[in-house]
């Protein structure tokens, strides 16, 4: 009975990682999602039905669909185990910096929770748009990411399709920069950050997420247009990151904000909708070949690519084996 108990909890725990409010498959998110395609849908007449448009079986039964699955249920795994583990790191490296900082010199002011939720949540996306550009243009760090833009075609699924070295990065570094100013608030600021955090930037992420975020991965195209789309980056703008053309090659990393595409010269918006194909292709847009078909290849394949690269970088041993002046 015990075992079972076990077992049940486990289960749990994992459903509430993929599912729950933090989790962009929230059902209100797919329900909005719903929402949101429905009135495109009515607006634009493509014709047929409704469901058919919006699930197309070409789409939801295809082979990488269900590597899709199969990684978000590994990814979901791990993270209910707590490999990705941002809250210990972000509270040590806020309480390091309150200590240098000696705390507030008077008594604490109280700032607006959603002031400080938004503050947290541009350095947190400031965090999550290096992490991501860096693996786009790093050789041995590409292979990890690759696998997310391996997706052929995409579904609200598609956003777990990350290997977990990629999230353990971008854990890591998201804590860092979510603890750092956690410190800075606690310690010059505010005498408590916990609450702020919870309210404000789940605030902003919610928010995010109630605006179509779930639209990102899917063939349905909803741009914010050209002037909104400076400040957020749109489902449309997210799709065109991963299209396969060379005009869209290295766009729009950013994950909320698109200040940051827009200041470090990496944004992209678009004039009108485009036709787009999804998957991975060089930067002259030839197709590669689909090397992550099952789970094992998943997981196994951007290990052995990072390495290879890795190798590639590190002195041969005929070169170290030589000396000075030979």
């Amino acid at each position: 009975m015990e075992n079972l108990d076990r077992i049940y909890d486990g289960a749990m725990a994992v459903l509430g990682k993929g599912f729950g409010v933090e989790s962009r498959l929230w059902p209100l998110y797919l329900l909005l999602m719903v929402v949101i395609a429905a009135v495109l849908f009515l607006r634009r007449r493509p014709g047929g039905s409704f469901w058919a448009w919006l699930f197309p079986k070409s789409v939801y039964l295809h082979a990488s669909h269900i590597v899709d699955i199969k990684v978000f249920l590994v990814s979901r795994l791990l993270s209910a185990a707590g490999f990705f583990q941002v809250v210990f790191l972000g509270s040590w490296v806020a309480t390091k910096i309150a200590a240098v900082l000696g705390g507030p010199t008077e008594t604490p002011s109280s700032l607006n929770p959603l002031i400080t939720g938004l503050l947290l949540l541009v350095v947190n996306d400031f965090g999550v748009y290096w992490v991501h550009r860096v693996h786009h243009e790093t050789r041995t760090l590409w292979p990890f990411h690759s696998l997310h833009h391996s997706a052929e075609v995409m579904t609200p699924i598609t956003v777990f399709r990350k290997h977990p070295v990629y999230d353990l990065i971008s854990s890591f570094v998201r804590g860092l920069f979510i603890g750092t100013l956690q410190g800075v608030l606690l310690g010059l600021v505010v005498g408590e950050v916990a609450f702020v955090t919870v309210a404000g930037l789940n605030a902003g992420y919610f928010l995010f997420n109630m605006l179509g975020a779930n639209l990102r991965h899917t063939h349905i195209w909803l741009s914010y247009g050209p002037v909104w789309e400076r400040i957020l980056i749109s489902p449309a703008q997210h799709q065109i990151h991963h299209s396969l053309e060379p005009r869209h090659f290295n766009k729009n990393y950013g994950e909320v904000l698109a200040i940051w595409d827009w200041m470090f010269g990496t944004l992209y918006v678009p004039k009108g909708e485009e036709k787009l194909e999804f998957g991975l292709a060089d930067a002259e847009g030839r197709r590669l070949a689909q090397r992550h078909d099952t789970l094992t290849n998943a997981m196994v394949v951007p290990i052995l690519d990072s390495w290879k690269q890795l190798r590639r970088m590190l002195p041969s041993p005929a070169r170290r084996d030589r000396t000075p002046g030979e």
